[in-house]
């Protein structure tokens, strides 16, 4: 791991600290909206994206299951739990087996670490140490690919009172 100044290293720089089947990764706080417990998804005709779907604040929010993503084994439990997240200016949730913490900078890291094969390796943009283990920390706005960032951009096929609802919440002042 470098010893030097980054991002990773400055005590103002933090992360969420979540798992997958095992696996420590991390977001940069400032990409994490809010964390929600896990509750069922709704489906919704036509989805074109993730799992499905959950009700913020009157806001349809789309959410994908990481474990999923990363070929990971998945099974939803009462511990896991739903981080909202923005990615590219886009509202999405992601479902990750339980959150550990919010942990500051680490003195040790590494930057683009050498991957493995890894289906996370093209999202990971830094390796850091925190209390005494290794924590991949991801790149927020490379966990949607270009498709879903297109799907999410345009209309999505919903019942048109649950369009101007999410569209409502969205104009409110103080949304995020």
């Amino acid at each position: 791991m470098k010893k030097a100044r980054s991002k990773y290293s400055n005590p103002d720089f933090q992360f969420v600290r979540f798992s997958l089947s095992g696996r420590e990764f991390g977001l940069d706080v400032t990409a994490v909206r809010e964390i929600i417990r896990y509750r069922p998804l709704e489906t919704v005709d036509n989805t074109r994206f993730g799992e499905g779907f959950i009700r913020v604040r009157s806001m349809l929010v789309p959410v994908i299951d990481l474990n999923k993503r990363f070929s990971l084994p998945s099974s939803p439990s009462e511990s896991s739990k739903i981080i909202i997240t923005s990615v590219d200016s886009l509202i999405a949730g992601l479902i990750v087996d339980a959150i550990s913490d919010i942990t500051p900078g680490a003195k040790d890291f590494a930057l683009k670490p050498a991957g493995g094969g890894s289906p996370w390796d093209p999202l990971v943009e830094a390796e850091v140490e925190s209390e005494g283990s290794h924590v991949l920390i991801i790149n927020a706005d490379l966990l949607l690919t270009p498709e879903e960032k297109s799907a999410l951009s345009g209309p999505l096929a919903i019942r048109e009172a649950d369009r101007l609802k999410a569209e409502m919440s969205l104009k409110k002042p103080g949304f995020m």
